[in-house]
């Protein structure tokens, strides 16, 4: 059973429809792989084959891995095989049913290996789904031997001298006899097209032999490397491990450059950026030191104004004072003049009224000092004018 403290390897392998590598260098990249481990006693303990749901039939490339899978695994270890359907979110239930259904009845895909003891789980692309799978397996407390380990470590045979390699090689086999067949239909058109002079038609098949005359020499080309022996397998592999290693050392190396590279230039911008609010931070400093200067130029200028205007108002008070001392010594004078007129024979009935008043100019020579206004003894009004020199 699946728990925490259990480690598991999880070992992906290519398709037979692998776009970057052909068919014999997956087999061969296989068998490679499974010898090797276990020559160095590791065992598998189970074998997960996932089909997606989705597809409406098998196409020819599924079902030549169905085919190349099962002659890997062999009879004897399809009790450890667990057959996966996924894509389930892509198709509704019903449809989903009637697939694995057909599936599961049919003996040249599912059916046989399911007679032999292979289980059908569907994964929902969730974490419990494929802990489900895992802990299935696990449950088993089996490990498994499949039929090209036997075969090559066991029994000391060639990759080629395997049922899955005698199997690929009746593939390729009758894929260029299909080749071949369809090579002499076009040449035949060809001719038909040259007959008819039809010169659009006649690249059109011309394209189509080329592309058929390739696959027919990349088949033979496939078939020879297939005879490999599994020393020069190992030691091509071998060979692709140095240069992949070689590859991500060089890529390491271009990594650690462009991350010194990288952290240089951002220690530039860093020490950019520095610079800049440095600059700007003493730019700042400078504008407030003015600021301040100016605000302290402003607030001695409103002092000495009100300096100013104080000793303005003193200065005002104190003449005002000289004026109202002035009023009063002639306001006391005119009625020492008025008593010593009521006293004397000249003395008029009338009631006289004294207004001060600030010394005005009337000509070159006079000011006004004093006014006095008549308004006694029914007599009309008039103004008297005392007047002195200036």
């Amino acid at each position: 059973m699946y728990n925490r403290n259990l480690r598991v390897h999880l070992i992906d392998t290519p398709g037979f429809d692998d776009t970057e590598r052909s068919d014999v260098q997956v087999l061969q990249d296989i068998a490679h792989w499974l010898s090797t481990s276990f020559k160095h006693g590791i065992r598998l303990s189970g074998i997960i084959f996932i089909h997606r749901i989705s597809d409406p039939r098998l196409t020819g490339s599924a079902r030549r891995n169905l085919v190349m899978f099962k002659k890997l695994c062999g009879e004897k270890a399809y009790q450890s095989v667990v057959l996966v359907t996924s894509m389930w979110g892509k198709v509704s239930d019903a449809e989903g049913q009637d697939r694995e259904r057909q599936l599961i009845e049919t003996d040249n895909f599912w059916g046989l290996m399911c007679k032999k003891g292979s289980r059908v789980f569907r994964y929902h692309n969730s974490r419990e789904s494929a802990i489900e799978l895992v802990g299935y397996i696990l449950s088993l407390h089996m490990t498994v031997t499949l039929d090209i380990q036997d075969e090559i470590v066991n029994n000391g045979r060639e990759i080629d001298e395997t049922s899955a390699a005698h199997e690929l090689n009746a593939e390729i086999i009758r894929e260029r006899k299909k080749h071949v067949a369809e090579l002499a239909t076009m040449k035949q058109q060809m001719e038909e097209a040259m007959t008819q002079r039809d010169e659009e038609l006649q690249q059109h098949f011309k394209e189509e032999i080329d592309t058929l005359q390739d696959k027919i020499r990349k088949s033979a080309v496939e078939q020879q490397k297939l005879t490999e022996t599994l020393k020069e397998v190992d030691r091509r592999k071998e060979e692709e491990f140095r240069a992949f290693r070689d590859q991500m050392a060089k890529e390491r190396d271009q990594e650690r450059q462009r991350y010194e590279r990288e952290r240089a230039e951002y220690r530039d911008s860093i020490a950019r950026q520095e610079e800049a609010l440095k600059q700007q931070r003493e730019a700042e400093l400078k504008r407030m030191a003015e600021h301040r200067a100016s605000r302290a130029e402003m607030e001695r200028k409103q002092e000495q104004y009100r300096k100013d205007m104080e000793e303005r108002r003193r200065r005002d008070e104190e003449r005002f004072k000289e004026i109202e001392e002035t009023h009063r010594r002639t306001r006391e004078e005119w009625e020492e003049k008025v008593a010593r007129r009521k006293n004397s024979k000249s003395f008029l009935p009338h009631c006289l009224t004294y207004l001060p008043a600030r010394p005005r100019c009337i000509s070159n020579n006079y000011f006004i000092d004093r006014i006095i206004l008549d308004e006694g003894g029914g007599l009309p009004r008039r103004y008297l004018w005392l007047g002195g020199s200036n």
